[in-house]
């Protein structure tokens, strides 16, 4: 599988700690920005001195090959081992309620006056 650049996303912590923000794709009929959100998962609590670290269930909708379309996954964010502000993001895609064992994406976010902005990519990691 190639690790190739898809798209770009920024994310903003909700005061009850879930996630609101927007993602656009490489994909030829991407033209605008679509909404994700997402949702911790309150069985498996963040750190809250690094308030984006956590789990969470992620929802969005966007526009692909002329269908519309919707997915839902799970996100994983932590931070970045030796770094400061930066994190990493991993998304497992769900179907019928089940996470899939392998990751399907991968990401890296920096913190910019509170939201977590960044890119994502094709599993595996580097």
């Amino acid at each position: 599988m190639a690790n190739n650049l898809i798209g770009r996303f920024y994310f903003k912590l909700t005061d009850s700690k879930n996630l609101i923000g927007e993602f656009s794709n490489n994909h030829e009929t991407c033209k605008r920005n679509y909404t994700e959100s997402a949702d911790r998962d309150q069985q498996k609590p963040g750190d809250d001195k690094f308030v984006f670290v956590g789990e969470y269930f992620t929802t969005w909708h966007d526009y692909i090959d002329n269908k519309h379309g919707s997915g839902l996954a799970k996100l994983e964010i932590k931070r970045k081992s030796g770094c400061e502000n930066i994190f990493l993001l991993t998304w497992w895609l769900m179907e019928n309620n089940k996470t899939g064992v392998d990751p399907s994406f991968w990401g890296e976010g920096m913190l910019c006056d509170g939201v977590l902005i960044g890119d994502y990519r094709d599993f595996p990691t580097p």
